[in-house]
């Protein structure tokens, strides 16, 4: 299973899970041209698109998704904002499972400024991956965790910095403390998690003007001991098990 990041930010978000014979998309925040590249153009061997919220760099090109007759599953709320319908559109509830391909998902709920999800994904080639963006909190644990994709989106230290030198509005904090997750939040959960199966963990949504790149990752690999990428545009990683 290789993993492939298109984008990881709020300029557009957009990751690949490709199993070879099969793929799974997540979210719609990217041109559809872009993904069909990283695909070699073969749109038939996607099982499905999973979209966490409705907001444009995660959704804009849900549209483009169903047009190209691909299911996508996201919450009721994200039909009705895009007013997007169609006979492969998934309206999901958060708790009950969902199976695309050999792809078997499980949605749970996230904590952003409006309806969202996060994603328990599991299949045979890299066993279970745990998908979440866009929530300042996970109130969930999950076992045989094997790969975590995680936000890291802020520094508090960073996010201060910035309000300072007047790169960041001082009202965006205010958002900020709920709606994406910070670098302590996340070193916690990862603490407090059983990560003993766990082979790589990616970090989702760094922000470039509240954030520092090496330092998330230096940090969370000082607090979980495990391989720690930023899911930043054009990374790939190997999702196999081994």
């Amino acid at each position: 299973m290789k993993l492939v990041v298109l984008g990881s930010s709020s300029s557009g978000n957009c990751y690949v899970l490709d199993a070879g014979n099969e793929a799974l998309i997540l979210e719609a925040g990217i041109r559809l041209n872009e993904v069909k590249k990283v695909l070699g153009f073969n749109i038939r061997k996607v099982v499905g698109c999973l979209i966490t919220h409705q907001h444009g760099d995660h959704a804009k090109y849900i549209k483009g998704m169903i047009d190209l007759g691909i299911p996508t599953l996201a919450l009721p709320e994200v039909w009705t904002a895009k007013d997007v319908w169609g006979s492969r559109s998934v309206a999901i509830q958060p708790g009950r499972g969902y199976k695309l391909g050999n792809f078997r998902v499980l949605p749970f709920t996230a904590f952003h400024d409006v309806p969202c999800v996060g994603y328990m994904i599991n299949h045979p080639q890299c066993g279970n991956i745990m998908f979440l963006t866009d929530s300042y909190v996970c109130e969930y644990k999950f076992r045989n965790l094997n790969h975590v994709m995680i936000e890291c989106n802020y520094a508090d230290s960073a996010l201060y910095k910035a309000i300072s030198e007047g790169r960041t509005l001082p009202s965006q904090r205010d958002r900020l403390l709920t709606s994406h997750m910070e670098l302590e939040t996340c070193k916690e959960y990862l603490k407090s998690s059983d990560l003993s199966q766990v082979h790589n963990i990616v970090l989702l949504h760094l922000s470039k003007d509240n954030g520092d790149e090496l330092l998330f990752v230096s940090e969370i690999e000082k607090a979980t001991g495990k391989v720690v990428y930023a899911g930043k545009r054009g990374l790939t990683v190997d999702l196999d098990l081994m």
